[in-house]
C-alpha cells in the first residue's frame, strides 16, 4: 500500500483526534454491560447487533439508489465481514471464556492492536521494524499489567485440554479478527468510490440480520437469561441503543474519518484507546482506584500508543493509504461486552 510522509503530516491531527475519539466511544463498550449486570453477554451483544441492525436498515432505507446499488455489487464482502468480523469472531472469543475465563481471554484479545499493528506493518511496511520495537512492547507491557490483577483473582478450574481449547479459540478470535481488519482495509483501499459511511451501513445490515437468525438459537440453549423486572428489560433497551447506534455505528462513523489519515499501524495502536477509556469508565462509575500495577499498565499503553502516532511513516508512494480502515469496524467488536475491569466473573454466569 501507497504511503506518503507528506499527507501523513497533513492529515496526521485530524485523525489522531478523530481515531482517538472513535476510542473514547468505544469504551463505552466496557461501561454499558457492566451497568446491564444480570444480563448475559449474549443478550448484551444480541441486543446491540440488532441496534446496529436497525439503525443500519433506517439508513439503508433513506439511501436510495446508491445504497441499493452498493449491495449489489458488494454484498458478498458485506456479508462476509459481518460473519468474520462480528459473529464468528464472538463465537470464539465465548467459547474461550467458558473454557479458560474472561480474564485470560482478555488478555489474548487484548493483542489485538498489537497482531493488527504488526500485520498492516508487514503489508504496507510504514515503520522500520527497529523503530515499532519499543512502543510495541511497551503497549505489550502495559496489556500485561492492566489484566493481571484480574488473572490473579480468577480461579484455576477447568481440565488441561479444556484449557488449550480455550487458548485455541481465543488465539482463533485474535488471528480472525485481525484477517478481517486487514481484508476490510483492502476492501476499502481497492474501491475508493465506496463512502464510508454507506460501508459501515451495508455491514452493520448484514451484521443485524444474521443475528436476528441466530437469536432463536441463543434463546433455545438459555444463552439470554430472563429478565428481572420490566426496568432490566429497559435498561437492556436502553443500553442495546447506545451501544448499536452511538458506539457501533458513531464509531465507525468516527473512525472512517481517521482511517485515510493515518497508517495501519498507528491506526492499531490507538485501538488501545478503547482499552484504557473502558477501564476509566468502570472505575470512575464505581468510584474507585485502579490498583498501581494496572495504573502503571495503562501509563505503558499511552507512551507506547504517542510514540507510533507522533513519528511520521516511511514514504512508500504517492497515495495515502485507506490501509487504517482495517479497524474502522472495530466498534462492532464484541469482546467489550464480555469484560468487567474489576469483576473476574465469567459473563454468562
Amino acid at each position: 500500500m501507497a504511503w506518503k510522509r507528506g499527507a501523513a503530516s497533513a492529515g496526521s491531527l485530524g485523525g489522531v483526534t478523530a481515531g482517538t475519539a472513535a476510542g473514547l466511544v468505544w469504551g463505552l463498550a466496557f461501561l454499558v454491560p457492566v451497568l446491564l449486570h444480570g444480563w448475559s453477554a449474549v443478550a448484551v451483544t444480541s441486543g446491540r447487533y440488532l441496534a446496529y441492525g436497525a439503525v443500519s436498515a433506517i439508513l439503508f432505507a433513506l439511501g436510495g439508489r446508491s445504497l441499493r446499488g452498493l449491495t449489489r455489487r458488494h454484498w458478498r464482502p458485506a456479508l462476509a465481514f459481518a460473519i468474520t468480523g462480528n459473529v464468528g469472531y464472538y463465537l470464539l472469543l465465548v467459547l474461550g471464556i467458558e473454557l479458560i475465563g474472561a480474564p485470560v481471554t482478555d488478555i489474548v484479545i487484548g493483542c489485538i492492536p498489537v497482531t493488527l499493528a504488526l500485520a498492516g506493518n508487514i503489508a504496507s511496511r510504514a515503520y522500520a521494524w527497529r523503530k515499532l520495537a519499543l512502543p510495541v512492547g511497551l503497549v505489550t507491557a502495559g496489556l500485561l499489567f492492566a489484566n493481571i490483577p484480574a488473572v490473579a483473582a480468577s480461579p484455576g478450574n477447568g481440565s488441561v485440554t479444556g484449557k488449550a481449547l480455550g487458548l485455541l479459540a481465543a488465539f482463533g478470535a485474535v488471528a480472525l479478527w485481525t484477517w478481517y481488519g486487514l481484508a476490510n482495509a483492502r476492501f476499502l483501499n481497492r474501491n475508493p468510490e465506496v463512502p464510508n459511511a454507506s460501508w459501515s451501513t451495508l455491514v452493520g445490515l448484514f451484521t443485524g440480520a444474521i443475528t436476528l437468525i441466530g437469536l432463536p438459537l441463543a434463546v433455545v440453549t438459555h444463552q439470554i437469561g430472563r429478565p428481572s423486572d420490566v426496568r432490566s428489560v429497559t435498561w437492556l433497551v436502553g443500553g442495546s441503543l447506545v451501544l448499536g447506534v452511538i458506539v457501533s455505528w458513531g464509531g465507525t462513523f468516527l473512525w472512517n474519518l481517521a482511517s485515510a489519515r493515518l497508517s495501519t499501524v498507528s491506526a492499531g495502536m490507538l485501538v488501545n484507546v478503547e482499552t484504557v477509556a473502558g477501564y476509566a469508565y468502570v472505575y470512575a462509575a464505581r468510584a474507585q482506584w485502579p490498583p498501581p500495577g494496572q495504573l502503571l499498565g495503562f501509563a505503558l499503553i499511552v507512551i507506547g500508543v504517542l510514540i507510533v502516532v507522533r513519528r511520521p511513516a516511511a514514504q512508500r508512494g504517492s497515495a495515502p493509504p485507506t490501509a487504517a480502515a482495517a479497524v474502522a469496524t472495530a466498534a462492532l467488536r464484541p469482546n467489550s461486552a464480555s469484560r468487567n475491569p474489576i469483576s473476574t466473573e465469567s459473563p454468562s454466569q
